[in-house]
């Protein structure tokens, strides 16, 4: 008895159709058939009850299905353990670069000296991408915003101010502080509403507040997208203050402070709320508090 016999005939009883196996197989007809009578012969019982165009499950057949199920399971289990101790288990990690890049690398370069069998994979996704993900299973971490919902436990990291990322040639790149009155009417560039929410509430609410008109110029993906746009003339954002921008004499684009600031941003690490979390991301999170000095 072959694991692919197996493997063959759970699949034809899940599609219960010779030719939908053998499709999602990729094998012939004839070849799929082939493996299944070869596993009908050496068992010496008939598994399937064959139609002109379908097929069941015999008694025999339903307890062959049952414990080839759990066999399967096991299989693969095994192949995985094999495989992440030959490779290093994986840690995927989602984070958000202009909340996250100064502390991530800290933490990672003291993680993998303590855990260097651990692989660690990085994604620059936008808030909403990295929720989908740690929920979907395609993430074990996320290191932004705190998203609404009880899906994702949020261990807080670290609070970050706001600043205005301004042209070098604009009138407002001349102050050493932006009073909020000064934005009034300016052409303003934000991070995506659908991919980055709580941004977009906390920008609209702190212009709404205060009576402030703003004239949306552009939405962006990401901090890189949004800083060449402030680069190329386009408006004025309002970024976190880690977020990185080039310096010197030709610099296209600067930084200011507000004189009166939004709320200040909590950057937390997200990880599912339910099942277990593996030793290695809690062990990853406390690496982020460290660097991150919470």
């Amino acid at each position: 008895m072959e694991l692919r016999q197996l493997r063959a005939f759970a699949e034809t009883a899940e599609a219960g159709s010779i030719t939908a196996a053998a499709k999602v197989l990729r094998l012939t007809q004839p070849a799929l058939s082939r493996q299944i009578k070869a596993l009908e012969e050496e068992l010496g019982v008939s598994l399937f009850e064959r139609g002109a165009h379908s097929v069941t499950l015999t008694p025999a057949g339903e307890v062959l299905r049952g414990e080839t199920v759990k066999l399967l399971k096991f299989t693969d289990a095994m192949v995985r353990k094999v495989k992440a101790e030959a490779e290093g288990e994986p840690l995927r990690v989602g984070y958000s670069p202009s909340l996250a890049s100064d502390f991530l690398s800290i933490a990672i370069e003291r993680f993998t000296q303590l855990h260097p069998r651990v692989r660690i994979t990085l994604h620059d996704w936008s808030s909403a991408e990295m929720r989908d993900g740690i929920l979907a299973g395609k993430l074990d971490l996320m290191v932004t915003v705190p998203c609404p919902g009880d899906a994702i436990r949020w261990e807080p990291l670290r609070h970050v101010g706001w600043r205005v990322l301004v042209p070098a040639n604009h009138p407002l790149a001349k102050k050493k502080r932006i009073d909020p009155k000064d934005l009034d009417g300016q052409r303003l560039l934000l991070f995506e509403r659908e991919g980055y929410p709580d941004y977009w509430d906390r920008v609209i609410r702190f212009f709404k507040d205060r009576n402030l008109q703003a004239k949306i110029a552009g939405e962006f993906d990401g901090i890189v997208s949004l800083s060449a746009a402030v680069e190329a003339g386009m408006g004025l954002a309002l970024a976190a203050e880690t977020t990185r921008i080039s310096g010197g004499a030709d610099a296209r684009m600067v930084m200011r402070p507000l004189s009166e600031e939004p709320l200040t941003t909590k950057v937390s690490a997200g990880v599912p709320a339910t099942g277990e979390v593996p030793a290695r991301v809690l062990a990853f999170v406390e690496e982020l508090k460290v660097a991150a000095g919470s």
